[in-house]
């Protein structure tokens, strides 16, 4: 993208293109922290049988959950499980979003160097009036 169309699109749109893709990214990057938030929080709130984990034979608590402290193991072991997801979705929207990121810059958000004298923005006509109209009052 060459300067002269940066610019012609930095003024019609009010802001630089690069900034429009990297808001998405941004937007994306915060739907996926907060889906592992809710993922983490869910998983810690579900009662130990329904993970997985069977109930100790000292109590007869069938709710016992991951917030106790007497499971440090399915604790240490959720939160490697919701890192390793967190790490996996991170590297996947980057590899995703730097192709959307190219694509975009190179066949959405530009104008053809050819036709970039010809452009003429909405601010920059005069405006003139209309020869029917009557200007006496």
């Amino acid at each position: 993208m060459t300067q002269q169309v940066e610019a012609l699109l930095t003024e019609h749109l009010r802001y630089t293109p690069l900034s429009l893709i990297d808001d998405i990214i941004n937007t994306v990057n915060t739907i996926v922290y907060r889906a592992i938030e809710a993922i983490e929080n869910g998983l810690f709130s579900m009662p130990l049988q329904q993970l997985g984990y069977s109930p100790d034979s000292d109590t007869s608590r069938d709710t016992s959950t991951l917030t106790d402290p007497e499971h440090p193991d399915a604790t240490a072991e959720i939160e490697n499980g919701v890192h390793q997801l967190e790490t996996l979705l991170e590297a996947t929207v980057d590899k995703t979003f730097d192709k959307f990121e190219i694509y975009a810059l190179r066949n959405i958000l530009t104008v053809d160097d050819k036709l970039v004298p010809w452009m003429r923005l909405g601010h920059y006509e005069v405006p003139f009036p209309h020869p029917c109209q009557s200007s006496s009052r």
